[in-house]
């Protein structure tokens, strides 16, 4: 998977926060840092079996503000945000590929040209280095290589089928 270049922020800290979060019982999902000088935002997104709650998240954010204290990878104030990965869950690395299997995914890459383009399907996992979604009749191999970003797509009730019951 083509991962952008990782903020400086995010490459000093990115080993402590996974383990801190996995000493509690959490997977690291992502890090994002940016934001305007002065009103910058450390974004630290998590999860675990049967999902995140407010309380997890305050329980980690009073855990994580302490390892952060200590590091002092930043200079000056920012703000930090510890949430859950929503429920579009991003797949950030190659093992989520297989793990979510069977569930909807929207996969964003480029083509040996250089075109953008997203695909939506149902994710099969990794194979040989691509990944497979099954779009309608047709499976859909992309190199993983190309991908730029993945998300899980949620899938809504249907409202009217629901009604009608």
């Amino acid at each position: 998977m083509r991962h952008a270049a990782k903020h400086p922020v995010v490459e000093r800290i990115e080993g402590e926060v996974e383990q801190t979060l996995r000493d509690f019982g959490y997977e690291l999902v992502q890090i994002k840092f940016g934001g305007p000088p002065g009103n910058q935002t450390l974004s630290v997104y998590m999860d675990k079996p049967g999902g995140v709650t407010t309380n997890d998240c305050q329980y980690m954010t009073e855990r994580l503000s302490v390892l952060l204290d200590v590091l002092d990878p930043i200079s000056g104030s920012y703000h930090l945000l510890v949430s859950s990965p929503g429920i579009n869950r991003p797949l950030t690395r190659d093992e989520d590929f297989a793990r979510f299997a069977g569930r909807r995914a929207a996969v964003t890459y480029r083509d040996a040209e250089g075109k953008r383009a997203t695909v939506r399907g149902c994710l099969q996992g990794l194979e040989d280095g691509q990944v497979v979604l099954q779009v309608g009749e047709q499976a859909e191999r992309l190199p993983l290589d190309e991908v730029e970003q993945a998300h899980l797509v949620h899938e809504w009730p249907d409202e009217a089928k629901t009604d009608a019951e």
